[in-house]
């Protein structure tokens, strides 16, 4: 904040007046101080005990939890048995994303800066918690049966009208890889196995693949390939053994992957997300889709609301986005959360076909990561295929 000295004239001395009008000033200038110190203060207490419970965002996405979650919000899943957990206004990791049905959660990580208090990894689910199941679905701005959470406060959404303008994405069929698949926090992971409550000595991260993020990416690849989309899917960890500085590193990842394969016109950054209660109730985000459980999927597009990201073409990735998001509920209504429209970078201005998904919790399954995975591959491979 820029300080100013007021100074009085040497011409006889200061009078009355002109010394009441600078208490004044130098009184609303420290109220005016204290008003903006205050949330800094707060927004950086609320950041570090965030980091400290565990949440595995990108960074800069605690900007996202400033609304509560009120039990008005959830609806209990029929199928579980946990009974509705008590919520207060920060009891959730991103409340601002929940929306009422039947599985639950969201989560990110990451703007272009990293905070100090999330210069750590996450810790490790803690043992013993119960796990509830919720939806997240229908909340925010829609159109037919598609609907955008917009956090921007300068940018509104036409889905309509974003459906109807061309993304800058023309795919060919010819063997070069037209797809780059990614992680940024690539040790994300998953439970082995369907559970009530937190199994001990589970963990929220691991190095191996065949139990995080990546066996979902892998899993989209597939379908891809199916169709004769080229894929690069680069499972480099980004992570481990530092977290401070994922993007930094996924970024390198990026542009080395662009330059070696010129021809990919869509980035995917695949993670999984976390949520929390105040109780300490962690929260599985599932859907039915085939009489099968799966995890349900967030797609996350960035704006650059104030024009201070250098995020020229985010308009692009919005135009992608919502077409992957109207594939997605046309064949798997439920499976999709609300597209996630908000005012961050996370290295998707490296083109202007790319985005971020987010794929279940810490508490969902493999299996139903893997299952979100194939139908999110397929959904994506015919929303591809009509931009060829």
């Amino acid at each position: 904040m820029k300080i100013i000295n007021f100074k009085k004239k040497k011409r006889g001395g200061s009078s009355p007046l002109r010394n009441a009008a600078a208490l004044v000033v130098a009184v609303i200038s420290v109220a005016c101080f204290i008003s903006r110190l205050g949330p800094q203060v707060l927004a950086q207490r609320e950041a570090a005990a965030l980091a400290a419970a565990g949440f595995i965002m990108p960074d800069g996405a605690t900007a996202l939890l400033r609304t509560g979650l009120t039990e008005e919000d959830i609806d209990q899943n029929p199928e579980t048995e946990h009974n509705q957990p008590e919520e207060s206004s920060e009891a959730v990791r991103d409340p601002a994303e929940v929306q009422s049905s039947s599985p639950s959660s969201s989560a990110q990580e990451g703007s272009s800066q990293t905070s100090s208090a999330q210069s750590q990894a996450p810790a490790a689910s803690g043992s013993g918690a119960p796990i509830q199941e919720l939806a997240i679905q229908n909340s925010g701005v829609q159109y037919q049966n598609i609907f955008v959470k917009n956090t921007n406060q300068n940018h509104k959404i036409d889905i309509k009208a974003e459906l109807e303008k061309q993304p800058a994405v023309k795919i060919q069929t010819d063997s070069k890889p037209q797809v780059l698949i990614y992680h940024t926090h690539t040790t994300e992971a998953y439970l082995l196995q369907e559970a009530t409550s937190v199994p001990a000595g589970s963990e929220s991260r691991s190095t191996d693949a065949t139990r995080s993020v990546v066996m979902v990416g892998n899993a989209i690849a597939a379908q891809l390939k199916a169709v004769g989309i080229g894929v690069v899917h680069d499972t480099t960890i980004h992570d481990s053994p530092a977290y401070n500085g994922s993007y930094n590193r996924s970024k390198q990842t990026m542009a080395k992957n662009l330059k070696q394969y010129p021809s990919i016109q869509v980035t995917l950054d695949i993670h999984r997300d976390s949520m929390t209660a105040s109780n300490g109730t962690r929260y599985k985000p599932t859907a039915v889709i085939n009489g099968k459980k799966a995890a349900q999927v967030m797609i996350l597009s960035g704006c650059d609301d104030d024009g201070t990201l250098g995020f020229p073409d985010w308009e692009y990735n919005l135009r992608l986005g919502v077409r992957i998001q109207k594939q997605l509920s046309d064949l798997y209504p439920g499976l999709a959360r609300p597209l996630n429209f908000c005012p961050r970078q996370y290295n998707l201005n490296m083109t202007k076909g790319s985005l971020l998904v987010e794929v279940g919790t810490e508490v969902n399954t493999l299996d139903e990561a893997v299952y979100s995975g194939e139908l999110f591959g397929a959904a994506l491979a015919k929303t591809l295929l009509g931009l060829k």
